[in-house]
C-alpha cells in the first residue's frame, strides 16, 4: 500500500497512481463540460486569440488520461462508468468550440457600436464646459457694491469737507470734531449714553449725532443758538434733552425718529423749528409751544403716535401742510388767537380728536384738514372763518354738534344768524348732505344751493 499527495491509500502494483484522485479531477472537468456556453459567449468571448489557447490544452487532457483507462478494465466492473461518462463529455466538448468560432464574428460589430458612442457623448460635455467658464455675475456684483458705497457715502461727502477745514480740531476727552472758529460741533464720535456738551459750542452742525445708537441724554450749554439739519436724526436710544435757554432755531428733521424721547421743553427765545424736525417721534405725549414762535412747518409733528395734548401759543400765525396728520392719540388741541391759516391735511386721521375750538382769527381751512377725524363730535367756529375747502371735514362722520362763536352773543344781529347758520350748512353739507337738508328746513332756509 501506498499513500499518495493526498493522504489516499493504494495498492501500487495494481494502480500506477491513486484510482481516487483521478475520479476526483476527471468529475470537476465533466461539470466544466455542462456549464452551458451560450451565457459565457458573449461576456467571455471578446476576443478570439485569447481563447484559442484553452482549446489546445483541452485537447492535450484526453491523450494523458487514456493511460488510467487501460488499467482501469482490469479492476472491477464499477470503474469503467466513469470512462463512458469522460467519453461523451469528450464529444460533447467540440460542439461549444464550434460556436467559440462562429460567435467572434458576430460580436465585433456591437463591440465597434460601443466605441462609436463614448466618442461621440464627450463632444457636448467639452462644449458645456467651454460655456459655463464665463463669469458674468462678477461685474454685477460689482456693480451693486458700489450703488452701496455711492448711497453710502452721499451724507459723508460734506463731513468729510468740514473735516478737512484747518480750524477744526478733535477734543479727544469728549471724542468731538470742532470747529474753533464758527464753534460749530462738526462731529461726535462716541458711544457714551449721557453727554454734556462744552461751554464754546454754537451750533450743533448737521449730521453731529446722526445715527448714535448708545446715546440717551444730551445736556447743551447756554451758548447753544443753533441746531442744523439732521442733527440727531435717528438717534434711536435718545430720551431726554435739555436744550439751551438761547435756542432760536431748530432745522429741518433734526429730531427725525427719535422714538424714545417723551419730553422737550421749548425755550421761549425758539423762533423756528424746520419741517419735519420731530417728525415720527413716537413716545411724545406733550407739547407746548413757546410764545415767539412764528409758523409750524410743514410736517412737524407728523405722525407722532403717542401725542395727546397740544398747546398752540403766542404769535403762531401758520400752522403748516400735515403738521399734526397721523397723530392717533392726540385728544386736546388749544389754538391762540394768533392762528390765520390752517394749512392742508394739518390735523388729518387724528381719530381721538373729539372736540376742537378754531378762532374768529382763523381766515382759511386748507383741504383735508380734517380729513378721517372720525370721532370728532363738537366743532366751535366763527362765520369770520370764509374760506373753508371744500373737503376740509370731510370723512368727520361722527359730527354733528356745530357751534358758531358769534351765537353766544346776546345782541346779535339777524344778518350775522343768517351767516351762521350758512356757514353751518356749509360744513355740514361735507359731511353729510341729507344732514345739511333737515338743518335747512329746521331753520327755515332754502336747500337749492346744497
Amino acid at each position: 500500500m501506498v499513500k499518495c499527495p493526498e493522504r489516499h491509500y493504494y495498492d501500487s502494483e495494481k494502480y500506477k497512481s491513486c484510482p481516487l484522485c483521478a475520479k476526483a479531477e476527471m468529475s470537476k472537468k465533466v461539470k466544466a463540460v455542462k456549464i452551458k456556453p451560450k451565457t459565457p459567449v458573449i461576456q467571455e468571448k471578446m476576443t478570439v486569440a485569447v481563447k484559442s489557447e484553452p482549446i489546445s490544452e483541452k485537447k492535450k487532457i484526453p491523450e494523458k488520461k487514456i493511460e488510467p483507462v487501460v488499467e482501469e478494465k482490469k479492476a472491477p466492473e464499477k470503474k469503467p462508468e466513469p470512462v463512458a461518462e469522460e467519453k461523451k463529455a469528450s464529444e460533447k466538448k467540440p460542439e461549444p468550440v464550434t460556436e467559440e468560432k462562429k460567435a467572434p464574428e458576430k460580436k465585433p460589430k456591437p463591440v465597434a457600436e460601443v466605441k462609436k458612442v463614448p466618442e461621440k457623448k464627450p463632444e457636448p460635455i467639452q462644449i458645456e464646459e467651454k460655456k459655463a467658464p464665463e463669469k458674468s455675475p462678477e461685474p454685477v456684483s460689482k456693480k451693486k457694491i458700489l450703488e452701496k458705497a455711492d448711497i453710502a457715502d452721499e451724507n459723508s461727502k460734506e463731513i468729510e469737507e468740514l473735516l478737512k477745514d484747518e480750524d477744526v480740531v478733535i477734543d479727544d476727552s469728549g471724542n468731538m470734531a470742532i470747529n474753533r472758529k464758527t464753534g460749530t460741533l462738526v462731529k461726535y464720535i462716541g458711544t457714551s449714553s449721557a453727554i454734556v456738551l462744552p461751554d464754546c459750542i454754537t451750533t450743533i452742525g448737521k449730521y453731529a449725532f446722526r445715527g448714535n445708537e448708545t446715546l440717551k441724554k444730551i445736556v447743551m450749554p447756554d451758548s447753544v443758538k443753533k441746531i442744523e439739519k439732521f442733527a440727531f436724526c435717528h438717534c434711536f436710544a435718545l430720551e431726554e434733552i435739555t436744550l439751551s435757554e438761547n435756542l432760536e432755531s431748530i432745522g429741518e428733521n433734526a429730531f427725525l425718529k427719535c422714538q424714545r424721547l417723551k419730553d422737550i421743553g421749548f425755550p421761549e427765545s425758539l423762533k423756528a423749528i424746520g419741517k419735519g424736525a420731530f417728525g415720527r417721534c413716537n413716545s411724545l405725549e406733550n407739547i407746548v409751544l413757546p410764545a415767539y414762535l412764528q409758523k409750524i412747518s410743514d410736517l412737524c409733528f407728523f405722525s407722532c403716535r403717542r401725542l395727546r395734548r397740544i398747546v398752540i401759543s403766542g404769535s403762531v400765525e401758520v400752522i403748516g401742510i400735515a403738521a399734526f396728520s397721523e397723530c392717533y392719540s392726540l385728544k386736546k388741541v388749544v389754538i391762540s388767537n394768533s392762528v390765520a391759516v390752517i394749512g392742508e391735511s394739518a390735523f388729518s386721521w387724528c381719530r381721538s380728536l373729539e372736540s376742537i375750538d378754531i378762532p374768529h382769527t382763523v381766515k382759511t381751512i386748507g383741504n383735508w384738514a380734517f380729513y378721517g377725524c372720525q370721532n370728532l363730535i363738537e366743532l366751535r367756529i366763527s362765520c369770520l372763518t370764509k374760506d373753508i375747502k371744500e373737503d376740509a371735514f370731510c370723512g368727520c362722520e361722527s359730527l354733528y354738534n356745530i357751534n358758531i362763536a358769534e351765537f353766544d352773543n346776546p345782541d346779535i344781529s339777524i344778518d350775522v344768524v343768517k351767516k351762521g347758520r350758512k356757514q353751518t350748512i356749509k360744513l355740514l353739507k361735507q359731511i353729510n348732505r341729507k344732514k345739511a337738508e333737515n338743518y335747512a328746513r329746521e331753520h327755515g332756509m332754502s336747500t337749492l344751493f346744497i
